[in-house]
């Protein structure tokens, strides 16, 4: 899927990380930080501006020190143009040739050909000549384009392929159901994952209206959203490649980068990827796998700079007890060790009735495995179990006005030493 639009995406991804979204490196710093030649730190930096609005990068300046960071609103602005940063492929000027003259050829001939057919063609017309095109790169060229792209069809008739212009999937669809497809496919490009892929289908159905059925339509943005993050799109290559070894049930080892601060070696290991978790607060993405010994290993995407992907497979049965015993009570991303016993956590909430019972409601379809009991005329109890109870901190914070935190091992204490330092940098206590 990505192979056709990314090349080196893995120093472009780091970029985007450490200068335009994190770290807000200058240039200098990050040749320091990663080991990336000046030029070609220079060279992709000037490239990822090209493919980003100027109304998304903020510059800042230390001293001499130029700092690029990006800057956005995803209500007011509902387009995710990181989607644009994968867009990097260089293609050769052999490979838009081949792909227009192979297209039109068989759009004139209105039948399916076979390779010898198609050669003859391109050679009689004088489009090609094999001083600079060989034909294996036609051969290529051809399968690339069934293969990968769908745009050709292909079909074999004793033992020879033959080649047609693929069927319109849309024919059966009218203009008004082509509308309404397109209407959908808007919303889901941005709550259904991986988003880069709705991207580009809104992308081709787009091209597909207006050149194909020639239709005058006003492409309107109808929707806002909430709690949408635009960042995770960088890692969707990686996300993708987990995808499918965890449909294959193929095991894999990570390239993973820690912090410059931590001083802990994570050892390089041979790993059976099993879930992948979302925190839609935060907008990242989470990797449960278990080792040799059927450990839980969470690795953060962004944090993943490759994988190396084994000949062996594994048997995931007897993985899903071992899930639900380690991330059942997981309130984001933090297995249950071995051994610990859960938190248990007890929270008052205080409404006003029943003007804000929306906010209970909105409490319990964000809070999953929990109990949540009215006591009293706007005075409600929520009780549950986690496995680490510093996770629920920004949650809670979020309705800070509402919630007393009443049981938690470390999250009263957490919570209080948060609130204190706050109300004494507003003179406050």
């Amino acid at each position: 899927m990505f192979s056709d639009f990314i090349k080196h995406y893995n120093i472009i991804r780091t970029i985007l990380r450490d200068i335009f979204l994190y770290g807000c490196f200058s240039r200098e710093g990050l040749e320091e930080k990663r080991n990336i030649s000046s030029r070609k730190l220079s060279y992709e930096m000037r490239r990822i501006q090209q493919y980003i609005e100027d109304e998304y990068i903020r510059i800042d300046k230390d001293g001499r020190c130029k700092l690029l960071a990006l800057t956005y609103d995803s209500i007011r602005n509902t387009e995710n143009f990181l989607i644009k940063t994968y867009m990097t492929k260089s293609f050769t000027r052999t490979d838009l040739i081949l792909y227009f003259y192979i297209l039109g050829n068989l759009h004139m001939q209105d039948k399916s050909c076979c390779f010898r057919e198609l050669e003859d063609l391109l050679i009689e017309n004088e489009l090609i000549s094999y001083d600079n095109i060989s034909r294996k790169t036609i051969e290529r060229k051809l399968n690339e384009m069934y293969e990968n792209l769908g745009i050709l069809q292909c079909d074999t008739v004793k033992r020879v392929k033959h080649y047609s212009i693929a069927k319109d999937i849309f024919k059966a669809l009218d203009n008004q159901e082509l509308t309404e497809l397109f209407t959908a496919v808007s919303l889901f490009k941005n709550i259904l994952f991986p988003v880069s892929a709705g991207y580009y289908c809104e992308s081709s159905l787009k091209d597909y209206i207006v050149y194909e059925r020639d239709m005058k339509l006003d492409f309107k943005d109808y929707f806002q959203y909430r709690n949408v993050h635009f960042h995770p799109v960088i890692e969707e290559e990686i996300l993708w490649q987990i995808l499918k070894v965890i449909h294959g049930k193929i095991c894999i080892s990570l390239n993973y980068k820690l912090p410059q601060s931590s001083d802990v070696e994570i050892p390089k290991q041979i790993l059976k990827p099993y879930k992948v978790r979302y925190d839609i607060q935060c907008g990242r993405f989470y990797l449960v796998s278990y080792d040799e010994y059927d450990r839980c290993i969470i690795s953060r995407l962004d944090r993943i700079e490759s994988i190396d992907i084994h000949k062996e497979s594994y048997e995931a049965e007897g993985l899903e007890k071992l899930y639900k015993s380690d991330m059942s009570c997981s309130w984001s991303s933090v297995p249950l060790v071995r051994g610990n016993k859960r938190e248990n956590i007890k929270i008052e909430i205080f409404i006003n009735e029943p003007k804000e019972n929306y906010i209970i409601e909105k409490i319990k379809g964000e809070v999953h495995g929990a109990a949540v009991e009215r006591i009293d005329k706007g005075y409600y109890l929520l009780t549950m179990s986690v496995n680490d109870s510093s996770e629920m901190v920004p949650w809670i914070r979020s309705y800070s006005g509402y919630m007393k935190v009443i049981e938690g091992r470390h999250l009263v204490k957490k919570l209080s030493e948060d609130w204190r330092e706050m109300l004494e940098n507003y003179g406050v206590v």
